[in-house]
């Protein structure tokens, strides 16, 4: 999964500025909820920090416009600006999960927007 998840914010700005990425094969339920990640990043608390080349980005994730989008790129995009997600996730299981477990629920929200259920497990193992 870590191939398919995009570096951070660079990631989202190398992808923008032309640079070719291999094809993805997603099934329609993984877009429907790339679509409804980035939906939900763009309408969240969080919008105001995107950049405008994110914003573009979970834009045309949001509208279908990106074929292949991975969920987990547009939680990598969210979880990115939340202060300490660099550290917690270049760290131990652990360190993630008490990251995690201290987040308020609007920051945790694009997240649960695709699967209620996602624990810090399973995030930090998809996002390396």
């Amino acid at each position: 999964m870590a191939a398919i998840a995009l570096t951070g914010t660079a990631g989202l700005a190398q992808a923008s500025e032309g640079r070719t990425v291999a094809p993805q094969s997603v099934s329609s339920i993984q877009q429907a909820e790339a679509q409804q990640a980035a939906r939900t990043l763009l309408n969240g608390p969080l919008a105001p920090s995107l950049t405008d080349v994110e914003r573009a980005e979970m834009t045309k994730i949001a509208n279908g416009e990106t074929a292949g989008a991975s969920k987990w790129s547009a939680i990598r995009a969210a979880l990115s600006k939340i202060s300490g997600f660099g550290k917690a996730i270049g760290g131990k299981l652990s360190d993630f999960q008490k990251w995690w477990n201290g987040l308020a629920w609007w920051q945790k929200l694009p997240v649960t927007a695709i699967s209620p259920t996602l624990t810090a497990v399973e995030i930090w193992n998809a996002l390396h």
